[in-house]
């Protein structure tokens, strides 16, 4: 009994062919999807960002934290300040409240903490209370000690507080869009 092996080595210009379309084909769909992708990790890092702020100004108002080392005063309230305006939409504010009474943020005379500047396209779209129902801006959000609850004014009327806002921001695209919701509760979520 004679056994013939045949020495078979490589591919054939079929398979190999087959192989490069394949190929070819994901590199056109992972490409395709990047922008996209892209797009949707910075929006969701921002945020994230602007979670982090409100967060952080919740824990100053709380804590014994001084906005001026040269100043013995302890007890100013800490918030966070949005603008949906067009000229503003691309910005938000962390400061001090130095006027307290009046609930809100005070261009010149409230102590800035920190000015986030939104880049890479995105901006904040739409300010809203309760559900959206209605359209708001500017909004502060403020904490006071000893209350880790938040203050939430808007419209520059510090009459009136709300029980929830929500901060949408927009991408580049247009399309994607992150809710951050803030209840007076002090709860912040990132949707």
């Amino acid at each position: 009994m004679k056994i013939y092996l045949t020495n078979k080595k490589g591919f054939t210009i079929l398979e190999l062919l087959v192989s490069i379309a394949i190929f070819a084909l994901m590199t056109v769909l992972l490409l395709s999807k990047y922008g996209t992708f892209n797009q949707g990790i910075l929006l969701t890092n921002l945020a994230y960002d602007i979670a982090l702020t409100i967060r952080n100004a919740q824990s100053y108002g709380l804590n014994v934290k001084s906005a001026d080392r040269n100043s013995d005063l302890y007890n100013y309230p800490y918030g966070v300040h949005f603008d949906s305006s067009a000229s503003q939409n691309t910005t938000f504010i962390f400061f001090a409240d130095s006027n307290p009474t009046n609930g809100r943020y005070d261009a010149g005379t409230d102590k800035i903490i920190s000015q986030t500047t939104i880049t890479r396209g995105s901006k904040i779209s739409t300010l809203c209370k309760s559900n959206c129902t209605n359209n708001i801006s500017p909004l502060d959000i403020i904490f006071k000690r000893p209350d880790p609850n938040a203050i939430i004014y808007a419209n520059n009327d510090n009459t009136k507080t709300y029980s929830d806002a929500t901060i949408k921001v927009m991408a580049s695209d247009g399309v994607s869009v992150k809710n951050i919701t803030v209840r007076s509760t002090g709860q912040i979520s990132v949707q």
